[in-house]
């Protein structure tokens, strides 16, 4: 064989070997540096106005995804009357180790969800859902896209066969959508809508995104980022509304904006009535009641 055949075909092989060691070291600097930065933060910020603790971790995926799984997670979001906390009893992150940032969450077992009310009560909803994921996409240091998806949501009051958010930046605003499918909503925030709703969709975006810049990347806490948003007269632009009974539907469009509380204010118009949100309520014309 001349020396041209055995360097063609030897090459290839340690070029192969060679990217497959670089990306096994680079696993391990990424997934060290992940654990360090994990135990650094847990009890602790892990941005400015967000608390994260978990009772246990595990980093695996190796050589090439980096799988994060940590039990007993808390996560705690400041906010105006009081802390937003959401707790679950297995989360797992799932990223490659190279490429853009981006990463797919799955959440499983008992969820928690608490918030303060402007009187200063918790409130405090528990559900199991029969599958939890989400995703998150990071462009240049800043959250462009996150997509969730709660199927088969079991709560003791409140109860959906699916529940999805989605939102994205998209120039000067940020585009979101919220459905809800064969829902059981007998109190809280919608409780007016209830108690048993077929569909909700929602299809809206935020203007002047500028102001939330800071939060989406970040910088400064949510609360801080969503006042600055609201004192710069950012608004909650509904396309459409949709809501499905059994026997009735109804569609609404219109503005809606956040008090000093930072819950929605304003009404939104259709053909046979309104929708008014005040305070922490939905509240549905006399028309369109059964």
């Amino acid at each position: 064989m001349r020396y041209s055949s055995r360097f063609f075909l030897y090459a290839p092989i340690a070029a192969l070997l060679t990217l497959a060691a670089i990306a096994m070291v680079h696993w391990w600097i990424v997934a060290s540096a992940l654990e360090r930065r994990l135990d650094a933060v847990n009890g602790h910020e892990i941005i400015p106005g967000v608390r994260i603790s978990f009772a246990s971790k595990r980093i695996a995926g190796f050589p090439f995804r980096l799988e994060t799984r940590l039990s007993g997670l808390r996560i705690e979001i400041a906010e105006k009357d009081g802390p937003i906390a959401w707790t679950t009893e297995d989360f797992a992150a799932h990223a490659l180790a190279y490429g853009r940032v981006q990463a797919i969450f799955e959440a499983a077992g008992r969820q928690t969800l608490s918030w303060h009310d402007a009187s200063g009560r918790t409130h405090a909803f528990a559900f199991l859902p029969g599958t939890f994921r989400a995703s998150a996409i990071v462009e240049n240091g800043e959250l462009v896209r996150f997509d969730s998806q709660i199927v088969d949501l079991d709560g003791a009051d409140f109860r959906a066969a699916k529940l999805e958010f989605h939102f994205r930046t998209n120039k000067d605003k940020v585009e979101t959508y919220l459905l809800l499918q064969n829902a059981h909503v007998p109190s809280g925030y919608a409780a007016s809508l209830g108690p048993d709703l077929q569909t909700l969709t929602v299809n809206a975006f935020l203007d002047h995104r500028a102001a939330l810049d800071g939060g989406l990347r970040g910088q400064i806490a949510p609360v801080a980022a969503l006042e600055r948003w609201r004192q710069a007269g950012g608004a909650i632009m509904v396309g459409n509304l949709a809501l499905g009974w059994k026997k009735r539907a109804a569609s609404f469009s219109g503005k809606l904006m956040l008090d000093e509380h930072h819950n929605l204010s304003g009404i939104l118009h259709g053909t046979r009535g309104s929708l008014t949100a005040s305070g922490n309520k939905l509240i549905l014309s006399s028309a369109l009641l059964p």
